[in-house]
């Protein structure tokens, strides 16, 4: 099991966000949370031993766990993570969402019915964001 934040940083987009680790962590080190950037480890999924072996294992890796892989401000780099993620097939990439009505503007051109190696878990934190989600979800199919 591997982690990879390509960026840190997240805004409070609903009543979930209230208690989330992502700020109460952040609060914990003093970090700015609301602050999106990129991090060292942007490219993790590709970089490479001096053998030619992908420094980061095959197996599962969670994405973007400090902060949400659909925020707006993370909308140019994106596109460079899919590439990534593309490439490392060996590889299964889960990610959470409080942001699941971005779906359809932060996949790849060529997604189609997904990819084989991408888990999208989409977190609903009340009776109201459950019916909104499934009324987007539910247009999608």
């Amino acid at each position: 099991m591997a982690m990879w934040n390509p960026w840190r940083g997240c805004k409070k987009c609903s009543d979930g966000c209230l208690h989330c680790y992502i700020h109460k962590g952040d609060t914990k080190r003093n970090i700015n949370t609301n602050e999106i950037i990129k991090t060292k480890d942007f490219e993790k999924p590709i970089m490479k031993t001096k053998k030619g072996n992908y420094k980061m294992k095959s197996g599962i890796v969670y994405l973007c766990f400090s902060s949400d892989f659909f925020i707006e401000e993370a909308d140019e780099w994106r596109n460079e993570c899919w590439k990534m993620i593309k490439e490392r097939q060996d590889c299964t990439f889960i990610f959470l969402t409080k942001r699941i009505d971005r779906f359809l503007k932060c996949i790849p051109d060529d997604w189609n019915n997904g990819y084989d190696n991408v888990v999208v878990c989409c977190t609903i934190e009340n009776q109201k964001m459950q019916t909104l989600n499934y009324q987007y979800l539910k247009t999608y199919q």
